[in-house]
Order: structure tokens, then sequence, then C-alpha cells
């Protein structure tokens, strides 16, 4: 970034010299390489503009003074000059040296065309002395100045060439009349002054024109340069926060799960089950506009703040061996609402809306719904409960079922999965429960891949790279993690909460596959 920088401040504060050249040799490098390649053509053409030019001056001669034989060295002098310089210009050394050669070839012309027009003098036709002679000059270096297009230093060079020529060809013709050769002289000089200043400026307009368009471009790249460290910078930044979001979440899942030692992968298992689910639905008809990867990742980042209404459910029905009673259940359902309350609380006082509390908001009150209408809180019916909850209430149910609880044992994977089904179009969605069914043996891989015991086996196997860029050996974060859980119960114990729900749901725990 900081060559950049220097390299624009060089090219802005890199004048013109008088004598067309840049203070900055490589920006003087850089015009010569663009004025070669740039002007190469332009100056082929002005040949052969050359050639018709010099063609129609031999036939208006020749209209007008028909008896002027020395008009005809026109075609058969200067008209092969300016075919060869044109032919010429196609070899290689032209192409390298092409400003110099076609200054050579314009500087033959001129003094051909000045021995064609004293011969005319001679043959007492309008040649060199006459308005045609000046004229002829004026045109040839306004030619090299301007048409040629060769830079400035090899204009000025054949410029001065041509006009020395015409000042010994004016010396001949004059060489009588010395007062007469002063004037013309005199005005001539004047006519070529004129030529090279019109010819410096132009040189002068293109070095700024092109040290700005550098300048322009230098800056478009610095800009950029700018722009990708600043995309890099708030994309690192961007992950930085995601990150920590994503332990945020982790951690209050990881409070209500201290509630309970027994499901400590259920966070886990439910995120996957719920993506699982999501993907499998993606190219329904009535999922594929909701459940889109964005979304996707939404839900499976909400996902573990799905039970957070827990925190406020007493020890006493949250951990209860065995069925409650109407009372106590009626306690436990206020953990949908509990957990709605604490997000958009949360919300309220963070004054934005985030994506995905908005998301573990709709799961957190909705995900006890049923597809009959007799769950709660609001007993919503079919398509009225929201995507996100129809697919939580399968994956909660189902790890539910398949892990051991404090009122009940595990049971195995296809008893829950013939549970589920049995639930479709009264608990659940059928289209959920489908696409359910269709994936059921990676459900039962995720429940084994993260399953309570796994978890902490795992973790004394492996080594795990932190945040801030060390190691931490599995058995010091399970140590740790056993640290922090015994120091969250015994903030419970010293701070009884005051009620939420147990994650298995009620349909589930009366059924008869569960009793036996």
């Amino acid at each position: 970034m900081t060559g950049t920088v220097d390299n624009l401040e060089r090219s802005d504060a890199s004048p013109i010299k008088p004598n067309l050249a840049f203070a900055n040799a490589s920006l003087e490098r850089s015009f010569g390489l663009h004025y070669h390649a740039f002007y190469y053509r332009y100056a082929q053409a002005s040949l052969a503009l050359g050639i018709i030019l010099i063609a129609a001056d031999f036939l208006v001669d020749h209209l007008a003074f028909r008896t002027e034989r020395a008009n005809v060295y026109r075609l058969q002098l200067c008209l092969p000059i300016l075919g060869a310089g044109i032919a010429y210009c196609f070899s290689r050394f032209a192409r390298r040296h092409w400003q110099a050669v076609m200054s050579g070839f314009i500087v033959l012309v001129a003094s051909s065309l000045f021995w064609v027009l004293l011969i005319i003098d001679r043959e007492a036709g309008m040649g060199l002395s006459s308005w045609v002679g000046v004229l002829n000059f004026v045109f040839l270096e306004f030619y090299c100045f301007v048409i040629l297009g060769v830079q400035f230093r090899y204009a000025l060079a054949s410029g001065l060439l041509i006009l020395l020529m015409f000042e010994g060809a004016m010396l001949l013709e004059f060489k009588a009349n010395r007062p007469m050769f002063y004037y013309w002289s005199y005005h001539i000089v004047t006519l070529f002054i004129l030529a090279g200043v019109v010819g410096w400026w132009r040189e002068y307009v293109l070095r700024k024109d092109f040290s700005m368009q550098v300048s322009l471009k230098e800056a478009r790249n610095f800009l950029k340069c700018q722009n990708d460290i600043l995309e890099s910078e708030v994309e690192k930044r961007t992950r930085k926060i995601r990150h920590t979001q994503d332990a945020a979440i982790m951690l209050l899942a990881s409070v209500v799960e201290t509630r309970d030692n027994e499901t400590g992968g259920h966070v886990q298992r439910t995120q996957h089950y719920l993506r699982a689910l999501a993907k499998q639905l993606q190219l329904h008809p009535d999922f594929a506009r909701y459940l889109t990867e964005h979304q996707t990742d939404i839900l499976f980042k909400s996902a573990p703040l799905h039970d957070i209404g827990k925190v406020g459910i007493p020890d006493s029905i949250l951990l209860k061996p065995g069925k409650l009673d109407p009372e106590e259940f009626e306690i436990m359902k206020t953990h949908t609402t509990l957990g709605f309350d604490a997000i958009e609380n949360a919300e309220r006082r963070l004054g934005v809306e985030v994506e995905f509390l908005a998301c573990a908001k709709e799961i957190a009150l909705n995900h006890q719904e049923k597809w009959d209408g007799s769950g709660y809180p609001r007993k919503l019916m079919g398509s009225e409960i929201p995507i996100s909850a129809r697919l939580m209430a399968v994956a909660d149910v189902y790890d539910a079922l398949t892990t051991r609880r404090v009122y009940k044992d595990a049971i195995p994977h296809d008893a829950a999965v013939a549970i589920i089904i049995e639930g479709a179009g009264r608990h659940f969605d059928p289209d959920v429960v489908g696409a359910f069914a269709a994936i059921a043996d990676e459900f039962e891989v995720i429940a084994s891949r993260y399953s309570d015991g796994n978890g902490f086996r795992e973790a004394e196997d492996v080594s795990t790279t932190t945040e801030l860029g060390g190691k931490v050996s599995g058995q010091a974060l399970v140590q740790t993690g056993r640290q922090l859980r015994n120091l969250s119960e015994a903030v419970i114990r010293l701070n009884p909460p005051d009620g939420s729900d147990t994650e298995y749901s009620s349909t589930a725990r009366s059924h008869p596959a569960l009793n036996s």
C-alpha cells in the first residue's frame, strides 16, 4: 500500500520541464512507450495523406499551368519518396525507430519539393519565390510539428532542417536581391516559430493528459487497494463478531443445559437435526423460498436458544422424575413465553434488529405448537406455525425420545422414528415428517456423533486450537467444563430460578412406548 501511495504522490508532483520531459524518469519512460505505441499508425496514415496532397498539387498546377514541365517532377520524385517511406515503415527497424524514420522521409520530401519549386521558378511559373513556395513551407512545417505525430524533439530537428533548406533555396533565388531575401526570411522564420510553438503546445497538452491519466489510474489502484484492505478488515471483524456471537449463544445454551446434567449434547444435536431437515426441504415447493442457504445458517445458529426459557423453571419441576401433575405442566409450558420475552427484551436493549435473534425468538415461542392446534402457547394450527418451529418440533422430540432424561430412559432410533411418523398430521407437519423419514439414517448418525458420552471421550483424545491461537488439550477442556458446571450448579442452588419446561414434549412423555 505504501508503494502505491508514493507512486501516486510522485506522479501528482511530477512537473513537465520546458524541454518537454517529465521530472520523474519512470513517468518519462512510460510516456515514451505510450507515445511510440499509440502514434505509430497515426504517422503511417500521415504519409499516405502526404501522397494525396502532393498528387492534388500536381493536378491543380497541371490544370492551371499546362505548360509547366517541371510540375511532373512532383509525381516522379516526391511521390516515390513518400511511397518508399510507407513501405519502409513496416520494417522491424522502422517500427522500433519510427519517429526518426518518418522525420527523415519528410525532410527528403521537403528537399525534393523545394527543388521542384526552384525549377518551376526558372520556368517563370509559381514556384519557390511566390506565395506557393511560402504555402508549401508552412504546410511542411505544420506537417512536421502537428500532422506527422512525432514528438517535439524530432519535429524540431526536421523542422529546422526544412527551414535551413528553404532559406538556402531562397538564397539561391534572391542572391542578387539581398533585401528581398531578408524580407522573405523574416516571415519564414516567424512562420517556423509559430509552427514550433503550436507543436510544443500540442505535446505539452498530450503530456498533461497522460500525466492525469496515470494519476487517475494510480488513484484507482490505490482506492482499490484500500478497498481490498477495508473489505478484508470488515470480513475479519465480521468473522470475529460472528465467533463471539456464536460463543455467546452456546454459553447461553450451556447455562440452560447445566440445569440437567444428562443432556450435554442436546444443543449440538438439535442444531444438526434442524440443518439436515432444512437442507432436505430446500427443493420442496412449499419450503424452497424460505429455506435458502442463508436462512439455513440462521436456523442453525438460532437453534441453541430454543429452550432458553427453561432457566426460569424451578428444579423441582424441570428435574422431576416421572409424569408432571397439571399444575406443574402449566408452569413448564411457560418456558416458551419466557424464552420469547427474554430474547425480545435483549433486542430492545440492543436497539437494533438482529436477524438470528428474530429467528431464535420465533423458534423459542412456537416450537411446542402442534399441527392440529393442540400445542402451546398460542394453539397455532397448520401453516400458521412458522416453518422454523415446525422443523424444531421434529428435531426436539426426536432428541428427547432417543436420549436418557431424569424422567425416562432412551428408546431405540427405530422406535423414535415410528413415533414421529405416527405424529404426522397431528403433532407434526406431514411434509416435515416426510423429509425426516427420508433422512432418518442421517439423524441416527448425528445422534451417535454428538451423544453425551462421545462428546467427553472425543475431548480427551484430541487437542483444540483456541481463538487466541494456542492449543489446549482435550483433558484440560473436560476439566474446565466440569469446573464451570460445578460452579453453575452452586449458583443455581444459591439462587433458585422461577420456572420453565423440559426438553421432552408432552405428547412424547405420554406415549406408551416410553411408559413400558
